[in-house]
């Protein structure tokens, strides 16, 4: 039988894929934390973990989950919701211009403001009663990398508007994020005044390490191999 294997996982382009996620006792503290706070009133995440530790196939594990197309995790706090997701793959682009594009935002003018809206009007749609919006955004680093080079300020506020738009208790939006290294970690070539804007934006978002030990990264890679043969 003819396998199709890649070794990088693209929460986008492999939406319709057949995911076989072996949850790890990693990924199970992950959603256990990221429920835990959630139900406290925040919304707003970031993983942090090397490349090659599963970040991204942890997302799409969480997608089906959440969409009910296989129920990798356990997921008491959104059992009954009825949940959309936004996602977004990082690149060394404007994170702003990103979102624009992905929600047809056409207008320069109040372009931020245009993009929240947009988000709400998809949470609105969805019934206010028991529904969740997930906005994800992989690979945030490679937009970081973007914003401490390119109009720092404004990538800056966007991101710490939408951590704000999601942490709003009165909705049940829920922000995940994923990077290979801390918000400071991209910020060291900047003045020191953009880089304590930087920690501020960082504050907004609860950080989460996602790295799985070796001996659990050799299981899933020997687990892989014998799917194969």
């Amino acid at each position: 039988m003819k396998t199709n294997y890649s070794p990088s996982v693209n929460i986008i382009r492999d939406q319709t894929k057949s995911v076989h996620y072996i949850v790890t006792p990693n990924s199970k503290r992950i959603i256990n934390q990221i429920q835990d706070e959630f139900d406290k009133g925040l919304r707003s995440f970031n993983l942090i973990g090397s490349y090659g530790t599963g970040k991204s196939s942890f997302l799409l594990a969480l997608e089906q989950s959440l969409l009910k197309f296989h129920p990798h995790f356990d997921l008491l706090s959104f059992k009954n919701s009825k949940v959309a997701v936004f996602k977004v793959v990082g690149s060394y682009n404007s994170i702003i211009k990103s979102f624009a594009e992905q929600l047809d935002v056409i207008s320069e003018k109040h372009e931020i403001e245009n993009i929240l809206s947009e988000l709400f009007n998809r949470y609105h749609s969805l019934g206010l009663n028991g529904s969740l919006l997930v906005i994800v955004i992989d690979e945030l680093g490679k937009f970081l990398e973007y914003a401490a080079k390119n109009e720092p300020e404004r990538e800056l506020y966007f991101l710490q508007q939408l951590a704000e738009f999601a942490n709003n208790s009165k909705h049940q939006i829920l922000l995940l994020t994923t990077a290979h290294q801390n918000f400071d970690s991209y910020s060291y070539e900047m003045s020191k005044l953009l880089r304590q804007e930087w920690t501020k934006v960082r504050g907004r978002f609860k950080e989460l390490t996602f790295n799985e030990p070796v001996e659990q990264l050799l299981y899933l890679a020997s687990e892989h191999i014998s799917q194969l043969s």
